[in-house]
């Protein structure tokens, strides 16, 4: 068989943008997952339905704030590997 050279080879073999959304919803996932385990709390003090929609979702939101303002600065701040 002979070299084709028309074919197109990428860097990556991987897509940058897939680790962005593995690293979204892997902390939307933990969101949702402290969310669901704290909402019976929120459900036996008597709010309404509608309220305890906010707060589920004020919940979710949490997580967020905290890893891309404050863990993921501080993780991407200094090299993984220092040779």
């Amino acid at each position: 068989m002979g070299v084709h050279n028309n074919v197109h080879v990428p860097k990556d073999s991987w897509p940058a943008f897939a680790w962005y959304a593995i690293e979204f919803f892997i902390v939307m996932a933990v969101g949702v997952l402290v969310a669901v385990n704290s909402m019976d709390y929120f459900t036996k003090l008597g709010f309404s339905q509608d309220m305890t929609n906010w707060i589920f979702w004020g919940i979710v939101g949490i997580p967020f704030l905290a890893y891309y303002m404050i863990v993921r600065p501080l993780l991407f701040r200094r090299p993984a590997l220092k040779i």
